[in-house]
């Protein structure tokens, strides 16, 4: 079972998009807690969108609501965007719950295949590859429509 706690601004249409981004990515077997902090920026990464930390058992997904540009001048992301990024990171999180990625190396282990990706550019790892693809699918069936 797939449970979720969500701490921070979140306007309420986006429980619904999180509920179906979670049925289309994670099966009846998984069980994992996801944690989904909202917060203006990221305290220790100010310049992402959103950042997934996790283990086989939980994920923490942090999400932010503005961007700024260097200047300081900051903008909202537009709801749509905030949508998207919430489904790259609860990509991640399927990941960590499948065990397919991890905190401590840069390794994919998929279809009992394992990859070293040391060397692999960083929107190369099969773990990005899958989250950005899956990112503009998820929002495009569960956020635009």
């Amino acid at each position: 079972m797939i449970t979720v706690f969500t701490e921070g601004k979140l306007p309420e249409e986006y429980s619904g998009f999180i509920d179906s981004c979670i049925d289309a990515l994670f099966s009846d077997e998984d069980d994992h807690q996801i944690y989904i902090e909202v917060s203006k920026f990221l305290t220790e990464n100010p310049g992402c969108a959103g950042i997934c930390t996790g283990d086989a058992a939980e994920s923490t997904i942090q999400v932010a609501t503005h961007w700024s540009y260097e200047d300081g001048e900051e903008y909202a992301y537009e709801p749509h965007e905030l949508a998207s990024n919430i489904a790259h990171e609860l990509v991640h999180a399927k990941q960590f719950c499948r065990e397919q990625i991890n905190m401590i190396d840069n390794v994919w282990k998929h279809n009992g295949v394992v990859i070293n990706c040391d060397a692999a550019e960083y929107a190369e790892t099969p773990w990005e590859v899958e989250a950005y693809t899956y990112e503009s699918i998820l929002t495009d069936i569960f956020w635009e429509n």
